[in-house]
C-alpha cells in the first residue's frame, strides 16, 4: 500500500513524469489558445459550423498577426464598440485599428494595403488594395460579388465568412413567405387596405394545405438546411440537391446531385433556392428548369437574383405554371421602378432582408471572434471559403 504525506499519496515517478509532460504542453501552447468558451461551442454544434481539415498554422506564410484591421459598415457602426470589445477579448495585446465607409482615405488605403488581416467585406476594391492579406474574414455569407472578379483570380490568402449564422432568420423568412403564398394573405391584405369584405373570396390561386406536400430545397447548405428542418417540421416531405454529395440529414427524404434537378422539380410543390452565385448556378432557374416543375408549384429565392432567368419567371408566373413566388433576391437588384415583377397579383417581394434578425448580430459577432481566436493561435478556422467554387 503506497504511503501519504500530509495526508496524500506520495507521487510515483511515473505520475511525476506525466505531470511534467501536461505542464510542458500547456506551456508550449499559443498564448490565449484555451478554445472556444461554452457559448461559442454551444453555437458551433448548434449551427454545424464546418471547421478546416488542417490547423492555419501549417498554411505558408502564417504567423502569429501584429495588427487587425477591422472595417466597420457604416449601417453597423452603431455596434462598434460591442463587436471591438469582443475582439479585444481574444487579440491578446495585437493592436487593433479600424476603418469605416465605402469609400477609402489615402491614409485607410494605406492601412489595408499594409494589411495581412482584415475583418470586413470582401470586395474586389478591397483585393486590389490589401495587397499583403493573408486572412480575410467577411462579415456576410455570399461572396459572389468579390470572388466572381478578375482580381479574386491572382489573390491568394484565406476567405472565412459567417455562413450558417443567417440560417435560422432566412429559414423562417422562407416559411412566412410560403404561409403567405399558400393562404394567399398577400390577396387578403391588399383587400384589407381597400377595405373589402370579401367571401367567398376570389383569390388568385387555390388555398392549400402544406403537410404532406413535397418541398424542394435547391442547395442543401447551411441555410438549405435549416429550410429543410422547418418543412419537414411542419409535416411536409422534404427532398433536396447538393453539389458536392448525397448525404443529408434524416428529415430529408432524398438528397440528390445537381444534374437531378428537373426530375426533381417535377415532384416538388413548392421549390425553394438557396443557391450561391456561381458560374455554374448563374441563371440555373431558367427555361429548362421552368418547363421541368410541377404545374402550379410555389417557387421561393432566398439565394440570389441572377440565380434565375427573371423573363422565363415572369413567364411561368403568366402562365399559371407556377402558383405563385416569393423573392428576396431578384435580378436586377434592386429592382427597378416600374419593373414587371411589381406588378404581378402572386408576387411576394422582399428587398434582401431576409437574413436581419434580432439575433443575427450576436451569432455573427461570436463566429468572427471565434476565428480571429483561432487565426492568432494558428487553429483549425471556420467557414473557409473555397475561392476556387465561389463558396
Amino acid at each position: 500500500m503506497p504511503g501519504r504525506i500530509n495526508g496524500g499519496s506520495i507521487p510515483t515517478m511515473n505520475s511525476l513524469i506525466s505531470a511534467f509532460a501536461v505542464v510542458l504542453m500547456l506551456t508550449c501552447l499559443p498564448a490565449g489558445a484555451a478554445g472556444p468558451d461554452p457559448a461559442t461551442q454551444a453555437l458551433i454544434e448548434q449551427l454545424r459550423l464546418d471547421e478546416a481539415e488542417r490547423p492555419v498554422r501549417e498554411s505558408p506564410g502564417w504567423e502569429r498577426p501584429e495588427k487587425i484591421v477591422v472595417m466597420i459598415p457604416s449601417a453597423r457602426w452603431g455596434l462598434r464598440d460591442e463587436l471591438l470589445e469582443s475582439l479585444g477579448k481574444v487579440s491578446d495585446g495585437i493592436e487593433i485599428v479600424t476603418v469605416t465607409g465605402q469609400e477609402f482615405s489615402a491614409e485607410q488605403i494605406t492601412i489595408l494595403g499594409e494589411a495581412e488581416v482584415i475583418l470586413g467585406i470582401c470586395s474586389p476594391q478591397l483585393i486590389r488594395i490589401a495587397k499583403n492579406l493573408r486572412w480575410l474574414q467577411h462579415f456576410g455569407t455570399g461572396v459572389d460579388r468579390c470572388l466572381l472578379s478578375p482580381e479574386a483570380k491572382q489573390a491568394d490568402f484565406i476567405l472565412t465568412n459567417s455562413q450558417h449564422t443567417a440560417g435560422p432568420p432566412i429559414a423562417e423568412h422562407v416559411i412566412a413567405m410560403l404561409m403567405m403564398l399558400t393562404r394567399n394573405l398577400q390577396y387578403f391584405h391588399h383587400l384589407q387596405q381597400e377595405q373589402v369584405w370579401q367571401r367567398p373570396p376570389d383569390t388568385p390561386s387555390p388555398m392549400i394545405e402544406i403537410s404532406g406536400k413535397t418541398m424542394l430545397v435547391v442547395g442543401l447548405g447551411g441555410i438549405g438546411t435549416e429550410v429543410a428542418r422547418r418543412a419537414a417540421a411542419l409535416g411536409m416531405r422534404v427532398i433536396a440537391t447538393r453539389r458536392s454529395g448525397r448525404e443529408g440529414p434524416e428529415f430529408v427524404d432524398y438528397v440528390g446531385l445537381s444534374d437531378e434537378l428537373p426530375e426533381l422539380a417535377a415532384q416538388a410543390h413548392v421549390v425553394v433556392n438557396t443557391l450561391p452565385l456561381t458560374r455554374e448556378t448563374t441563371g440555373i432557374f431558367g427555361r429548362e428548369f421552368f418547363a421541368a416543375v410541377r404545374q402550379g408549384a410555389y417557387f421561393i429565392s432566398i439565394g440570389r437574383g441572377r440565380n434565375t432567368d427573371t423573363a422565363e419567371l415572369i413567364a411561368a408566373l403568366k402562365s399559371g405554371r407556377l402558383a405563385g413566388a416569393g423573392l428576396d433576391v431578384t435580378d436586377p437588384e434592386p429592382l427597378t421602378e416600374g419593373h414587371e415583377l411589381w406588378t404581378l397579383p402572386n408576387v411576394i417581394i422582399t428587398p434582401h432582408i431576409s437574413y436581419m434578425t434580432d439575433q443575427g448580430f450576436e451569432r455573427n459577432r461570436i463566429v468572427i471572434t471565434e476565428n480571429l481566436r483561432r487565426y492568432i493561435n494558428g487553429e483549425r478556422m471556420l467557414n473557409v471559403v473555397d475561392i476556387g467554387r465561389g463558396y
